[in-house]
């Protein structure tokens, strides 16, 4: 015979497991129902045998979840009831607990901090990364997409014109194009001050913020801490970029992101540098991502070049152009 709803929250409450003041037309907390769910769904070894004529309850109880994190029964129904917060140093452990797979993990932790773990999702959307890829490919402006080391996962048309043109093959690492290709001093005006510097804020940063995360036992983190650390090493050995370098880090500016930054490029064809404006979106499926876009900026008209002479001068330089846009690129 199913209970009333009344007798079974007044139930719930004398086990310790809902708020005595929630009304019962409320909704329960999100939490709560999907803790509960865990639990009844859970796939483990079976519990002892409880209760009256060795009667075990399906799935999990509190008492068991409890037992397997270490900590209190009344802690747990606390948890489970929104009587306090989870914290997140937590999370993991409770998903082990309940032996939740990758999906539900992430769920867990989107319902508890509003978020992905620290490491990101899982497991990208197999779906998600088809859509991105198509949009990718069907802007007509230069547009990349990172990882957390900067290196480039995918490109477009548009952003491999900046350099097939003018004899170069695309880059396979944003930071160290930037930082130590020598046509990133053709390409990107104001290579100094527009570029390297915010670069570097963003890599000290990140090379600062890092190391918290190889407590996450997955190896993305150690792999790009280990390209970021690379990086340092080498713009270390370059006299220009390691006086730059040791600048930033006695500075207390850092730069948190290039979204919407407004930087000078110079396209292979026309010779003229072009503001563009950078704008920067991490996909919902996996925020590990970057896609980076390179839109014209309408701040004013384009800055003539200087004349080149050398392995350039004939790609760079050529009739004045208005705009990225007659030139092909945007």
């Amino acid at each position: 015979m199913t209970p009333h709803p009344a007798e079974a929250v007044a139930a719930e409450k004398i086990r310790g497991t809902e708020p005595m003041d929630r009304r019962l037309d409320e909704d329960p907390p999100l939490i709560q129902e999907f803790l509960r769910e865990a639990r009844r769904n859970f796939a483990g070894e079976p519990e002892p045998i409880t209760g009256h004529n060795g009667y075990r309850p399906p799935g999990l109880s509190q008492h068991a979840v409890a037992q397997r994190l270490g900590i209190s029964l009344r802690l747990y129904q606390d948890w489970e009831a929104c009587g306090r917060p989870i914290p997140a140093h937590r999370l993991d452990s409770l998903a082990n607990a309940l032996r939740l797979d990758s999906r539900q993990r992430d769920e867990l932790w989107f319902i508890v901090t509003g978020g992905y773990p620290p490491r990101g999702p899982a497991e990208p959307d197999p779906e998600a990364v088809t859509g991105w890829t198509s949009y990718l490919h069907a802007l007509q402006v230069p547009a990349l997409t990172l990882d957390g080391a900067w290196r480039i996962l995918e490109t477009n048309h548009a952003w491999r014109q900046l350099f097939e043109p003018a004899g170069q093959a695309p880059p396979a690492n944003l930071l160290r194009f930037v930082l130590f290709d020598p046509y990133a001093r053709q390409l990107c005006g104001e290579w100094k001050a527009g570029w390297v510097r915010d670069f570097l804020r963003q890599l000290r940063l990140q090379a600062r913020t890092a190391p918290h995360l190889q407590a996450q036992a997955t190896p993305e983190p150690a792999r790009t801490q280990r390209e970021l650390l690379s990086i340092i090493e080498e713009l270390r050995g370059d006299i220009e970029l390691a006086r730059m370098w040791q600048a930033e880090s006695e500075s207390t500016r850092v730069a948190l992101h290039n979204d919407g930054r407004v930087r000078l490029l110079r396209p292979p064809a026309g010779g003229y540098l072009q503001r563009v404006r950078m704008l920067v979106s991490s996909p919902a499926h996996d925020p590990r991502r970057r896609v980076l876009m390179f839109m014209p900026a309408v701040t004013g008209p384009a800055v003539p070049a200087p004349r080149r002479s050398g392995p350039y001068s004939g790609v760079l330089s050529g009739p004045p152009k208005s705009g990225l846009v007659k030139s092909g690129l945007l």
